[in-house]
């Protein structure tokens, strides 16, 4: 296995990944981004590279995903197989796990973010900083589970859903596909695919294109 390891995201969320990388042991080169902008600039005291050009480069190389849009993290990953490279998983060590917590390829899991037994992370997906994962949740592909929020025992969240900050889905309650919870909402009531949610109790907002 090579002894590269990068970030995929030089902007904000990327720095939290390469502190959870740092945090667990890993060295690493340095982020990779597209904005050329940032060619040889440093974040955290590590040099940026251009992606394509790094990519190409380094085929064998070890990529941990440091971008929060969940679409852009899903396309990003394709590209880092395409290159022959391998996601990374990144967990902080003061983040608690669950020995039967399954986590896919290219998870991150922030600081204080609690998976308690059985539940299932899926590809991409990010449990940021203080999320709570019940036992028997299932957190779909490249989902996000922003900092503070909480699902209860075998909720489910589903693929590119984005659960916003301090939000509380009660236990069994199904998150659709693609959808966005606000901000401190309470999820009571199943959310269908596609929809945005806010509120307490949370209440459908319509698609996204459609929430004023």
């Amino acid at each position: 296995m090579s002894d590269h390891f990068v970030v995929y995201g030089a902007g904000g969320h990327g720095k939290v990944v390469a502190e959870v990388l740092i945090a667990s042991g890993r060295k690493l080169d340095g982020f990779i981004d597209d904005n050329p902008v940032l060619d040889n600039t440093l974040v955290l005291g590590l040099p940026v590279f251009i992606a394509g050009d790094w990519l190409s480069s380094h085929r064998d190389a070890n990529v941990a995903l440091g971008i929060g849009n969940n679409s852009a993290r899903q396309s990003t990953a394709s590209r880092v197989r395409q290159h022959g490279c391998k996601l990374v998983t990144g967990i902080h060590p003061a983040a608690t796990v669950a020995g039967s917590a399954k986590i896919a390829e290219g998870v991150l899991v922030m600081p204080a973010a609690v998976l308690n037994p059985d539940c299932s992370i899926e590809e991409g997906a990010i449990i940021n900083t203080g999320a709570i994962v019940e036992h028997d949740v299932h957190i779909g592909r490249y989902a996000h589970l922003s900092p503070n929020c909480a699902t209860g025992g075998g909720a489910q969240i589903g693929d590119y859903s984005h659960i916003g900050m301090g939000a509380n889905i009660l236990p069994l309650k199904r998150i659709g596909k693609n959808c966005v919870i606000g901000a401190g909402a309470v999820v009571i009531d199943d959310v269908a695919d596609g929809q945005v949610a806010c509120g307490v109790p949370a209440r459908s907002q319509g698609k996204p294109g459609n929430v004023i």
